[in-house]
């Protein structure tokens, strides 16, 4: 939710900011139809006292400020929300799959094999290998409702054998939590990522 807000409220900023820029730049043509169509008196006079040309030209690049600070801070907020739900989500993150379209990896298991093993890239294949997705965990590519369910699962499965842990984009705790029940069973384990 908070990098949405962020994105909505710098993309609103920057709309804001360069609308006001745009009126800044266009109000002076205006102004000069109204003299040369409408006759107006009021304008008139006032572009030809020098007090109050003074205090426009002011007022103007005050406003002229604000609108390049808001500019600038909306853009600065979009980027933070979308860094946010970025790190948030990674590659599944709505708004870089829009902007990066052909940057977004789909996950394809070039390392699982024919028989389900996993294999590295030293040519290794283990039988047993641990996905950590997010806070989601599954072995040898079934899913694991939670650590007991891994736990138990992990109890069928021979001492000797060695198991991988692949870390994809993986919440640190439930990285740990699966090493400290590997240890905890006694199995040696190697970790990629």
């Amino acid at each position: 939710m908070i990098p949405w807000t962020l994105i909505i409220v710098g993309a609103l900023c920057v709309i804001v900011g360069v609308l006001g820029l745009i009126s800044l730049i266009l109000l002076p043509i205006f102004e000069r139809f109204e003299i040369v169509y409408d006759k107006d008196k009021e304008i008139i006079q006032a572009r030809t006292d020098k007090e109050f040309g003074k205090h426009v030209r002011y007022e103007k690049k005050n406003l002229t400020r604000d609108f390049i600070i808001c500019i600038l801070l909306g853009t600065m907020m979009f980027f933070a929300g979308f860094y946010l739900g970025y790190a948030e989500k990674g590659e599944n993150f709505w708004l870089y799959k829009k902007l990066f379209p052909d940057r977004v990896t789909v996950q394809v298991w070039d390392e699982i094999n024919e028989a389900g093993q996993f294999v590295t890239e030293d040519g290794k294949a283990y039988t047993y290998y641990i996905l950590v997705s997010g806070d989601e965990v599954s072995l040898s590519g079934l899913p694991c409702a939670d650590m007991e369910d891994l736990e138990k699962r992990l109890s069928e499965v021979k001492r000797e054998n060695t198991v991988i842990i692949y870390d994809s984009f993986a919440v640190s705790s439930t990285y740990r939590e699966v090493k400290k029940i590997l240890n905890k069973m006694g199995f040696d384990y190697e970790e990629t990522r």
